[in-house]
């Protein structure tokens, strides 16, 4: 039994199962199976202190949700510190170039410690035929996939720019976790996306063309 396993056992008193991954995008997950709570949890739990590892316990055991926003809370702050290595993404398109264009964004609206990797995604990602994903920031790795779907001449500038522009923005303003559900687009995120230049222009464009596009 490993050192994580026995504080864990201490405090949860019935039958426990730990294994430890490296999987950051599903850092925990709890099943109960024959009697026995098992957990399947991400190393840096091997570091927490004792308010979080009960928080994982009564998280494990009732759903509760403040627990999972200390748990949360724990993750945010193990993945600012310790980033998980890109994955490459060419940031050169056929009309686009996205290092330019985040070069620009970073030198008009951020602190010049501002860091993230930045490219097109493998393949333009698409909803329900009324829907499309333009951009995803992902924290762990600080890496901006942008959609390819934009990385074309019937897109203008300004509007590749408020994406861009927009997934940066996820790497200063933190989520908020509350009692339902976590909102990434804070009062602080709305309130610095309107501080782009061209923040009303874009607004129009999506909202008139990229249906059109679509089709």
């Amino acid at each position: 039994m490993n050192s994580l396993e026995c504080r864990m056992a201490a405090m949860y008193k019935e039958p426990i199962q730990i294994r430890i991954h490296e999987n950051a995008s599903t850092y925990l997950r709890a099943e109960k199976r024959q009697g026995v709570l098992w957990l399947y949890m991400h190393r840096f739990f091997s570091e927490a202190p004792t308010p979080v590892l009960e928080a994982v316990l009564r998280f494990a055991r009732k759903k509760d949700r403040d627990a999972l926003r200390v748990i949360r809370r724990m993750a945010e702050l193990y993945f600012e510190e310790n980033p998980q290595t890109p994955v490459y993404l060419c940031a050169k398109g056929a009309v686009y170039d996205l290092e330019e264009i985040y070069g620009r964004m970073k030198l008009e609206y951020f602190a010049s410690d501002f860091s993230a990797s930045i490219g097109w995604s493998d393949k333009s990602r698409m909803g329900k035929r009324s829907s499309i994903t333009f951009g995803t920031y992902d924290r762990h790795r600080r890496q901006i996939r942008i959609n390819r779907f934009l990385d074309s001449e019937k897109v203008p500038l300004f509007f590749v720019e408020f994406v861009v522009y927009h997934e940066m923005l996820h790497g200063i303003c933190l989520p908020i976790t509350e009692l339902k559900r976590t909102r990434i687009h804070t009062p602080e995120f709305k309130a610095k996306e309107k501080q782009f230049a061209h923040y009303a222009e874009a607004k129009n464009w999506e909202k008139t063309n990229v249906k059109q596009c679509m089709r």
